[in-house]
């Protein structure tokens, strides 16, 4: 296919406006962080600081809010083992599961498959009183499982449905080969398969990673002792940890900023694999 001049143009003005539109409130928040008070809630913005100080975010990481009790540092581990958690539980059982949907025939693999999807459908803020009420009866309020589960359980969908494409993309013949050679179904994961479904596995970690890093509402609800304080809602609390009509906006995009971290190293090493696992693999048996 062969663009004019003028399809050209249009073509890269509209795709450098979507970036632009994208980008525009990470930087926003990013110079917000760097600029001094009296700068920061100014009636004229600017775009980009006059003075620029890092006392926000040495603020923010070493913050001890004793009416909160919240440390950002304190809370950015928290939130680090939930999402390894998650990541590690989600690729295990997304990649067992997709493994037996896609290699093994038995009775109602396709209705169980469509079972397994469905809840993508359920909007998850209607599931937060089952929830809560299950994660009570099981004691697992404020723990670090407890969180880990539910974000597990919410990537399951999309995870298996994930995992299962990217082991239906791989020739069933590498399998039947691996089997006359004597090798198990674990082996046969783990040495053939993965390997070959390394783009959706790490597609399927990417999102686990999102979800976890990035929840607020989970969190909030199902955590109430101040060390097991996440991120997110962390922030939340050093935010209004002023007077009741002031907010800490310089502290919050600090925070902010340092929360963008971890994402965005993450994606970085994995974008190629990720859109790969996302449009899908062409090769076919």
């Amino acid at each position: 296919m062969k663009f004019n001049i003028y399809e050209k143009y249009l073509y890269y003005s509209v795709a450098y406006s979507l970036v632009i539109i994208a980008v525009f409130p990470i930087y926003w928040t990013f110079i917000s962080s760097l600029k001094v008070p009296s700068e920061l809630i100014n009636s004229s913005p600017t775009f980009f600081p006059n003075i620029i100080t890092f006392e926000y975010y040495l603020d923010v990481w070493n913050l001890n809010n004793v009416s909160q009790k919240i440390n950002l540092a304190d809370t950015f581990w928290n939130s680090t083992i939930v999402s390894l958690g998650t990541i590690f539980l989600t690729i295990v059982l997304t990649t067992l599961t997709g493994y037996s949907l896609s290699t093994f025939s038995f009775p109602f693999k396709n209705v169980i498959f469509v079972l397994l999807i469905l809840p993508i459908l359920v909007p998850g803020l209607s599931l937060v009183v089952p929830l809560y009420k299950l994660l009570k009866d099981l004691r697992l309020l404020d723990t670090y499982f407890g969180l880990i589960f539910i974000h597990t359980v919410g990537m399951l969908p999309l995870g298996t449905f994930m995992m299962r494409n990217s082991f239906d993309s791989i020739p069933k013949s590498l399998r039947e080969i691996s089997i006359l050679e004597g090798a198990g179904e674990i082996k046969i994961i783990l040495t053939v398969m993965l390997p070959l479904a390394l783009p959706g596995l790490l597609t399927v970690m990417v999102f686990a990673m999102y979800q976890s890093w990035n929840d607020y509402l989970m969190a909030f609800i199902f955590t109430n002792k101040p060390e097991m304080t996440m991120l997110n809602v962390g922030l939340a609390k050093i935010a209004r940890g002023g007077s009741q009509f002031e907010m800490k906006w310089g502290h919050l995009t600090a925070g902010s900023m340092i929360s963008f971290i971890p994402i965005i190293i993450f994606y970085t090493f994995l974008q190629q694999y990720f859109v790969r696992g996302v449009t899908g693999s062409a090769v076919k048996e």
